[in-house]
């Protein structure tokens, strides 16, 4: 296969990237856009060359858009990080999270603006926690400026910073875990090899014991802080094999490919130890915390939704039961040990 030259690999980078780019020149008309950018604003790229930064701008937010590129064209300002509202071709307004700096020719002048933004109007009209929110663009701001560094210097490095960027999209903004996009994913693969090899699946979901009351009586940041604790003490007690994940509000999912059941019981009984032993401090005080976790485990013809039914109902057990527990969906495998398979 022929290696892409640098400039090919630029163009292909450019094209395909996730994020709408647009280029300027010094008046803030259009010169060069993505496909990205034609996908959130309407217009074909012939149709984007006509356009000036202005008629893409809402209406009350005129003055200030002329107004900061002015400063940045100027000098004043080295690059611009902002939320504003963008008006598509069909006249619809939308928030995106925009990040601007200024474009320089081989001589240092300054020849256009590079503008690289992305769609965030869901997260703006449904996100309930603004520290969440925050923490999640703070981590792409610093993402995506390391892409406009890399973008002055190799091409290499921004496809680097572009793949990082394609991670986020694969992890919950809050615990850093995989998100539940990522897990059907994964269990779908895992599930496959566990039935063309014929070794064990376990498929475990885990729920935070009582966390409600977090919420209601500390407040949704203690509520956070509590989920962050405790997902890092399910990365820190897993194997490297295993893989978990936020299924969705307080609950976990967990996978152990290749494994027996009670290898799966062991890590598990590990995991819900060691969250027990831990404190969640909020605001000084600290607060125990405890999960109740239930599990499936098949060695063939395995079923994704079988299986997560089949945990979720020994979890609904394990909480009957009192909490603070594993429960398997299949007690009778918990007798079974393979001194051949090494349990770490």
């Amino acid at each position: 296969m022929k290696e892409l030259e640098p400039g090919d690999l630029y163009q292909k980078i450019f094209d395909n990237a996730v994020m709408a780019i647009g280029v300027t020149n010094m008046a803030g008309n259009y010169v060069m856009v993505n496909k990205a950018w034609c996908k959130y604003m309407g217009y074909s790229p012939e149709e984007a060359k006509s356009l000036n930064v202005q008629d893409l701008t809402a209406p009350d937010e005129l003055d200030t858009s002329a107004d900061n590129f002015s400063r940045l064209i100027s000098g004043e300002l080295d690059y611009l990080q902002r939320r504003r509202r963008y008006k598509r071709k069909d006249g619809s307004i939308f928030w995106a999270e925009l990040y601007v700096s200024r474009i320089h020719n081989d001589l240092g002048e300054v020849s256009g603006v590079l503008g690289i933004f992305i769609d965030i109007d869901s997260v703006v009209e449904t996100e309930k926690s603004q520290s969440e929110l925050n923490a999640y663009l703070e981590k792409l701001s610093e993402d995506l400026e390391n892409a406009h560094n890399a973008m002055k210097v190799k091409n290499q490095e921004l496809t680097e910073a572009y793949e990082h960027l394609n991670r986020l999209s694969r992890h919950d903004a809050l615990t850093g875990l995989y998100n539940r996009r990522t897990l059907d994913e994964v269990v779908a693969s895992e599930i496959l090899r566990s039935n063309r090899t014929k070794r064990g699946f376990a498929l475990a979901i885990a729920d935070i014991d009582n966390f409600k009351k977090f919420n209601d009586s500390f407040g949704h940041d203690c509520g956070d802080e509590v989920l962050r604790t405790v997902s890092r003490v399910f990365l820190d007690k897993i194997r490297k094999m295993d893989y978990v994940g936020r299924w969705g509000g307080e609950e976990f999912l967990f996978i152990f490919p290749e494994t027996h059941c009670k290898g799966a019981e062991i890590v598990l009984d590990r995991v819900r130890e060691a969250v027990a032993a831990t404190k969640v401090v909020h605001n000084g005080l600290e607060h125990s915390v405890t999960v109740t976790i239930g599990f499936s485990y098949h060695r063939a013809q395995l079923q994704a939704e079988e299986m997560i039914v089949e945990a979720d109902k020994a979890l609904y057990l394990g909480k009957a039961a009192g909490k603070n527990r594993v429960v398997c969906y299949q007690p009778e495998c918990l007798a079974e040990y393979y001194p051949e398979e090494e349990i770490v």
